[in-house]
């Protein structure tokens, strides 16, 4: 007897339709956990830490964007109480202000941390402390839905979408 993957997919595709934004946020970060890291890229196969959050982002929100950590942290995520009904991120940001890192916090105190070797669901001070010892500075932040609106209708990628994105995405 084998498994009925089709039937578990459908299943699970109403299940993720009647999710929060927030909800699918978080789901969707962990449907990456163990995929290989990919510089510039943003698929479930394989991403960067900035793919990784803008994927979920457009599976939660349906707006699509493609950026930097540093342009997700000026321009996207600016909420600086976010408490916890919001979709949040941590970012690691250097001495000289810019956001070296970024990951999509998936509960409080829990990330998808998509970096060498792969993504992985860790601790958030456990990353931390290593980007500390790097000379890094950690903020949490919140979503502004009105600036995602903004840069999506603005078709805000600055690195252009990878090649294998069409395989997952509308």
């Amino acid at each position: 007897m084998g498994v009925r993957w089709d039937r578990i997919f459908e299943n699970e595709k109403r299940q993720f339709e009647k999710m929060t934004a927030q909800e699918k946020f978080a789901y969707f970060l962990l449907l990456q956990y163990g995929s290989p890291y990919g510089w510039g890229k943003e698929n479930p196969e394989s991403s960067d830490c900035s793919g990784a959050v803008c994927m979920a982002l457009y599976a939660a929100t349906g707006l699509l964007i493609r950026t930097t950590a540093d342009d997700l942290y000026n321009r996207v995520f600016t909420v600086t109480n976010p408490g916890t009904a919001l979709i949040r991120a941590a970012f690691f940001i250097a001495d000289k202000g810019t956001a070296v890192h970024v990951a999509g916090l998936v509960n409080d105190g829990i990330i998808l941390n998509s970096q060498e070797p792969g993504a992985q669901i860790r601790q958030l001070e456990d990353i931390a402390r290593w980007f500390t010892r790097q000379g890094c500075t950690l903020v949490v932040r919140g979503l502004d839905p009105a600036a995602l609106r903004r840069l999506a209708g603005e078709g805000k990628t600055v690195s252009g979408l990878d090649g294998e994105w069409g395989r997952y995405f509308e």
